[in-house]
Formats: C-alpha cells, sequence, structure tokens
C-alpha cells in the first residue's frame, strides 16, 4: 500500500466537533450527528466533499475530530458548529474504504511510518478525504497524514 505524496494548501473545515478517545464508535457517531447539520453547511461547501480532521490533544489518548465539509469565507457560523483551519503541508495520501480506515492507520502507524524516511509532522492535524459519493462502506476514503523527512525541523520543512 503506497501512498501518494502531495502537498495541499491551507483550507477551513466547518462541522462539528467532538473529543473523545480511538473508539470506531465514536467516529460513527459524530458523523451520524453531523447529518442534522449538513443542510446548513453544504451550501457553504467549496467541494461538496466531507472531511474527518483529527486534532492532537494533550492527552495522547485523546483526539479532536471535526466532522464536516471545507467552506470558503463565513459571514456566520451556525450554532453548536465550528470552524478550524488545517493548515498547508506535505502529506502521504493512503487510499482506503470507509470500512477499513481504523486498519489502514494501524498500516500507516505500525507499519509504514517505522519502514520510511517520513515521519508524522505532528501537530499538524491529519484529515480524512471523504467524495461527495461517499454512502457505504466500500466507498473510496483517502487519509491524508502530514509528513516531513526524519530528522527535518519545522524550520527546515
Amino acid at each position: 500500500m503506497d501512498p501518494k505524496m502531495v502537498t495541499r494548501d491551507a483550507f477551513t473545515v466547518m462541522g462539528l466537533m467532538e473529543c473523545f478517545t480511538h473508539n470506531a464508535e465514536d467516529f460513527e457517531g459524530i458523523w451520524k450527528r453531523f447529518m442534522a447539520y449538513q443542510d446548513q453547511i453544504q451550501p457553504l461547501s467549496t467541494d461538496k466533499a466531507y472531511y474527518g480532521v483529527g486534532f492532537g490533544t494533550e492527552e495522547s489518548s485523546k483526539i479532536e475530530y471535526l466532522a464536516g465539509m471545507a467552506v470558503g469565507d463565513v459571514d456566520s457560523l451556525p450554532q453548536g458548529l465550528v470552524l478550524r483551519d488545517v493548515p498547508a503541508a506535505r502529506y502521504a495520501v493512503f487510499q482506503c474504504t470507509v470500512k477499513t480506515i481504523h486498519q489502514t492507520y494501524d498500516y500507516i502507524f505500525d507499519e509504514w511510518f517505522p519502514s520510511s524516511p517520513y515521519e508524522h509532522d505532528e501537530p499538524k492535524p491529519l484529515f480524512e478525504h471523504y467524495p461527495p459519493d461517499t454512502a457505504t462502506a466500500e466507498s473510496p476514503v483517502f487519509l491524508h497524514v502530514p509528513i516531513r523527512l526524519k530528522g527535518e525541523s519545522d524550520e527546515t520543512a
């Protein structure tokens, strides 16, 4: 499973954010709750795709997860939603399916990183890109993991 290396510009995501552990049920739940806001966000979307953005926290066992859509300039923020910026970065992009997201993350962090010349470029967030027609467990998902060469600092990136 070889990733594609890409550089992405910064973008903004509007959506529902919650803090939880890396439990599959948590991720399913936030997306179900997001659907109540989808009609408010979709007209503002820049690409009609969905994004799951994982922001690190002080506690390594927890993640702030934002289920949402990329948006341009926003005049007002609907109650209960947040806007968060995803900074420009280099990413290793892994394709998987909705059903295999967790196994793919395990592969990335347990197998791919240790044997690659790259390391996770923390604290930049990683994100999942769900194309507009994502509707089943077999739908494609593109996992974007920020990377830098091992030993490279932010000052040399």
